[in-house]
């Protein structure tokens, strides 16, 4: 299975390391600066390329891997080298698929995959649209092989992506928020900072793990840990007056909409 990666910023990176250990795939790859490159290269096995037309010819799956106000300037050079035997896999995030199969005149399969940041260490979720129906079985399942190696992966339908992006795109940003804000809590109550961030860390890490593995529901999770007239129950409480859980809701919603005016 051969790789061929247009560009490699961090998302693409990313995909590249999970990649490079696996020995049934060969990754070649193209970046505007050839040290980047080279020097990825160095770290994962990567074969640089010196153009788009070696890479896609040396290619059985491309990753479009930029910026989405560069892929105009992609275009051109790609175009003719595609052919149905080639897969274009785009994560380059607003591209619709619409968009991706009128720019490359329907010559090859699209797959539209929109990964999310926690790939970088091989705990992501992947979202992958295999709505194009020149796609074959056999093609579907070798993506899902490639992405499996980043993390979990989810086939959706193209009109389930914007809220995949408001809830698993966006969301390790609204953790990382969280875990500041309680970090912050902590150090306002006493605790040295150092000792309040790596406990809050793991905090969120053991209750994922916590409710990743229980076959009990999440709200059955939270009950375990409330007392009567306890000190959750009255933060909780708390929470509930002031309308935390609709103001998070809201701000996913907005996360929602603005995917939509992008897309």
């Amino acid at each position: 299975m051969n790789i061929g990666f247009i560009g490699t910023g961090n998302m693409g990176t990313a995909i590249i390391k999970a990649l490079s250990k696996v020995e049934d795939i060969t990754i070649f790859g193209l970046n505007q600066t050839r040290s980047k490159l080279e020097a990825l290269a160095a770290r994962t096995g990567l074969i640089p390329c010196s153009n788009i037309k070696e890479l896609a010819e040396r290619s059985d799956f491309i990753v479009l891997a930029v910026k989405p106000q560069q892929a105009e300037n992609i275009w051109p050079e790609l175009i003719p080298t595609l052919t149905k035997d080639k897969i274009l896999i785009s994560i380059a995030a607003g591209l619709t698929m619409h968009s991706l199969k009128a720019a490359t005149n329907n010559l090859c399969p699209v797959v539209r995959a929109m990964p999310n940041t926690p790939v970088l260490i091989k705990e992501g979720v992947t979202a992958l649209c295999f709505d194009d129906p020149d796609l074959n079985e056999k093609d579907k399942q070798a993506i899902l092989h490639i992405f499996t190696h980043c993390g979990e992966v989810q086939p959706l339908h193209e009109n389930q992506f914007d809220a995949f992006t408001a809830v698993i795109g966006s969301g390790p940003a609204f953790i990382f928020y969280l875990i500041e804000t309680m970090v912050e809590s902590g150090v306002e109550l006493g605790l040295h900072r150092e000792a309040s961030s790596r406990m809050v860390k793991k905090l969120f890490s053991g209750a994922s793990l916590m409710a990743e593995r229980s076959p009990e529901h999440v709200s059955m999770l939270k009950e375990m840990s409330i007392a009567p007239a306890g000190t959750t129950i009255a933060a909780l409480a708390h929470f509930d007056r002031t309308a935390i859980r609709g103001h998070m809701m809201e701000g996913i919603r907005m996360a929602f909409k603005r995917s939509i005016e992008m897309g």
